[in-house]
C-alpha cells in the first residue's frame, strides 16, 4: 500500500506539472484565488467522513482546474435541437450495422445480462451507442478535476461536490489507487457514462474479481446497464415506444408524456396502428416530438424508466427507435423532414412574447420546457390552432410579427 502511495503521489506531481493530454486541452491554466485552499478543506471533509486516507490522496493529487469546464457548463447552446436533427445524427444504417456486429461480438454476456436482468440485449446495445458509441469514446478527462472545477466554482456546486466525494468512495472501493478515473467534462464516466454516486449505487461486479468495472469489464459494463434499468422499474416483456397514427379532429391537448390512459382508450378515440399485443396494456401516453404534423408515437412505463436515465424525449426516442432497428434485418427507420430548431436567442424572444402576451412560463431560459409548453398550449387554445405546445417556427412567427393596425 505504501508503494502505491508513492506511485500515486509521484503520478499526481507528474500531472501537474505536465497535464494529461486531456487537460491540456481543457486549457488548463493557473488555479482561482481560494481553489486550493478549498480542495485543502475538501481533503478534511472527506477524512471525517471516512473515506480511505489512501482513496482521498489518489483522487485530489493531481487535481487542477479547468476552465474550460466552466464554460461548457455555461454555455447555452446555439440551437435547441430538432427531433430529426438529433435521430439523424445519432441513427443510420452505419450505426446499427455496427451495433449489430456488437451484438453478436458480445453474444455470450449480453444473453447472460438479459436472462437475469430480463432488460433486452438490443435496449442495453442502443444506451451503449447513443452513450459512447459502443465504447469508442468514454471520455477522457480527468474526472477528479472536472468535479473539482464544478464543485469550486459555484453553480450546482453542492450535486457535483456530493459526485467528487462519491468519486473518492468508488476509488475505495475498488482501490484505483493507481489508475485515474477519465470520463466527460460534466462528471460521468465508462462505457454508459455513469455518474460516481450512479455507480455505486448500480454497478455489479458481474465477472466477480472484486472490482465494478464499466471501463474494461464487459460482463460489469452490461450488468450495471441492466440493474439499472431493472431496479428503476423495467417492465420485461413490454414495449418503449411505437409510431402510431392519429385521427383527423384529435385533440393534441392530450399528447403529452404523463397525461396517460389505457391503450384501448386510445384506441377508441381513434389512434390507429396499435399492435394487437400492446391492446391490453393499461398505461399509455402519446408524444408528438415535431408537433402536430409530424410523427406521434405512443409510448408505455419503460419509455419512462429510460426518461430517469437521461430526462430527455428526444433521447428517450432515440433509444426506443436504435433498439428497433437493432431487432430488424433491414434499415427502416424514415423521419419527416422538420424545418430547423429556433434558436437560443429566438427561443428566449419567444418566452419573453408568451409573458407579454398574458401566457405566464416563467423567466425566460432559451429552453421549451414544461412551464413553456404549458403556455404556448394556452396561447394555441386561444387563438384556435392545435394544442400541440411545440415551439415551431411558424409559432415563433405568430409570437413575435408586430400587428399590424389598419391606417
Amino acid at each position: 500500500m505504501y508503494k502505491k502511495n508513492i506511485l500515486t503521489l509521484f503520478l499526481g506531481l507528474l500531472l501537474t506539472a505536465f497535464g494529461l493530454s486531456a487537460q491540456a486541452g481543457m486549457a488548463q491554466e493557473a488555479s482561482p484565488e481560494g481553489f486550493q485552499p478549498w480542495l485543502t478543506a475538501l481533503r478534511q471533509e472527506a477524512l471525517t467522513m471516512q473515506i480511505a486516507p489512501a482513496a482521498v490522496d489518489a483522487t485530489l493529487t493531481g487535481v487542477v482546474y479547468l476552465p474550460r469546464v466552466i464554460e461548457l457548463d455555461r454555455k447555452q447552446p446555439e440551437f435547441v435541437t430538432s427531433f430529426s436533427a438529433y435521430v439523424n445524427r445519432r441513427i443510420n444504417p452505419r450505426v446499427v450495422s455496427k451495433g449489430k456486429l456488437m451484438m453478436q461480438d458480445y453474444g455470450g454476456v449480453l444473453y447472460v445480462v438479459e436472462e437475469l436482468y430480463q432488460v433486452p440485449r438490443e435496449v442495453l446495445v442502443a444506451f451503449w451507442g447513443l452513450e459512447t458509441n459502443f465504447g469508442g469514446f468514454t471520455g477522457d478527462i480527468p474526472l477528479a478535476s472536472a468535479l473539482a472545477t464544478l464543485s469550486f466554482e459555484g453553480r450546482r456546486a453542492a450535486f457535483f461536490k456530493k459526485e467528487l466525494l462519491n468519486l473518492m468512495r468508488v476509488v475505495e472501493r475498488d482501490q484505483r489507487y493507481d489508475s485515474p478515473v477519465v470520463g466527460s467534462w460534466a462528471g460521468a464516466t465508462g462505457h454508459m457514462q455513469f455518474m460516481p454516486s450512479t455507480l455505486l449505487k448500480y454497478g455489479v461486479d458481474a465477472d466477480a474479481d472484486g472490482k465494478i468495472d464499466i471501463w474494461d469489464s464487459y460482463p460489469d459494463i452490461f450488468s450495471s446497464a441492466a440493474n439499472y434499468l431493472s431496479q428503476a422499474g423495467w417492465q420485461p416483456g413490454q414495449p418503449v415506444s411505437f409510431q402510431v397514427a392519429l385521427p383527423a379532429g384529435f385533440d393534441y391537448s392530450q399528447a403529452q408524456w404523463q397525461q396517460t390512459k389505457a391503450v384501448s382508450e386510445w384506441v377508441k378515440a381513434g389512434v390507429a396502428g396499435v399492435p394487437a399485443s400492446a391492446l391490453a396494456l393499461p398505461k399509455a401516453s402519446i408524444v408528438l416530438p415535431q408537433g402536430f404534423d409530424g410523427p406521434a408515437y405512443m409510448v408505455f412505463p419503460n419509455f419512462d424508466v429510460i426518461m430517469q436515465w437521461n430526462r430527455s424525449i428526444n433521447y428517450a426516442l432515440a433509444v426506443s427507435l436504435l433498439s428497433q432497428q437493432l431487432r430488424q434485418d433491414s434499415y427502416t427507420l424514415q423521419l419527416p423532414p422538420e424545418p430547423p430548431a429556433l434558436s437560443y436567442q429566438q427561443m428566449w424572444l419567444l418566452q419573453e412574447s408568451l409573458n407579454a402576451q398574458g401566457f405566464d412560463c416563467g423567466a425566460p431560459d432559451g429552453f421549451p420546457g414544461a412551464k413553456t409548453q404549458a403556455a404556448i398550449r394556452r396561447y394555441q387554445a386561444s387563438k384556435g390552432l392545435p394544442q400541440d405546445g411545440y415551439a415551431g417556427a411558424e409559432l415563433f412567427s405568430r409570437l413575435t410579427t408586430p400587428v399590424q393596425t389598419a391606417q
